[in-house]
């Protein structure tokens, strides 16, 4: 049983080294057809620089960008070819544009369009020890009126637990401060990406394909750029004041 668990857990990283290696080699063309700004700032505005309460050491971020590869998360079905696991991998290199700006060490789960198991993301974010660890994902709902912003956090009764909810709290105010979307509020999510961590880590829905008007706002760059800013807004906040 032992030789057999090991066994399991040497294929697991044989499999995300591969899955690694595979998105460093993609070319360029393959990856999500939505622009990313070469200069985020340039969009929107400088963000101030990085505010390191942990003294000779930068904070380090874990960014997973949902979905990818075989698994293509939400479709819109308002706009043609708008499929969730391109719009989270564009908008989670805006983050981590944003975050290596303000001077943080970031990690990306993925940076092309691969598949990566769910425990393998968790593994690989705990093996690099973080700060923190945030998801990027989209929503989809049948009722087509759904729309807003949700960020999930792990709840149990422990530290990391209550660290996640104020990150999830703080991140949430600065997006919708910087989108003006409608707030859905912090929750609690029993998602394999924040439960198995180790580390404070949230996941957010930044808004809904299936909702007409939010779709459109989502496919222009300019808003997941705004997004993204409020995402490392929110984070550095969260970092200068824990």
């Amino acid at each position: 049983m032992i030789a057999w668990r090991q066994g399991k857990r040497v294929n697991r990283i044989l499999f995300f080294i591969t899955a690694l290696f595979i998105a460093s080699c993609s070319p360029v063309k393959n990856q999500a057809p939505y622009p990313v700004a070469e200069n985020p700032a340039a969009v929107t505005g400088e963000i101030a620089s990085g505010y390191f309460s942990r003294p000779h050491r930068r904070p380090k971020i874990v960014i997973d960008a949902g979905h990818g590869g075989k698994d293509q998360g939400a479709k819109s079905p308002h706009v043609k070819d708008m499929i969730e696991k391109d719009l989270t991998l564009s908008t989670a290199k805006l983050l981590d544009r944003y975050l290596t700006q303000l001077g943080y060490e970031t990690i990306m789960i993925r940076t092309g369009d691969v598949f990566i198991p769910l425990d393998a993301r968790a593994e690989f974010a705990n093996a690099n020890t973080p700060d923190l660890f945030v998801s990027v994902h989209y929503n989809s709902a049948p009722n087509k009126s759904a729309h807003g912003i949700e960020v999930y956090y792990y709840k149990e009764e422990n530290e990391r637990s209550e660290s996640g909810k104020a990150l999830a709290k703080v991140v949430l105010d600065n997006v919708l401060s910087s989108t003006h979307a409608k707030s859905r509020g912090i929750k609690h999510g029993n998602f394999a990406v924040i439960r198995e961590t180790r580390m404070p880590a949230i996941l957010i829905e930044a808004g809904f394909l299936t909702n007409r008007e939010e779709s459109k706002l989502i496919e222009d760059p300019y808003y997941r750029n705004r997004l993204a800013r409020g995402l490392a807004q929110g984070i550095r906040e969260y970092l200068k004041n824990h």
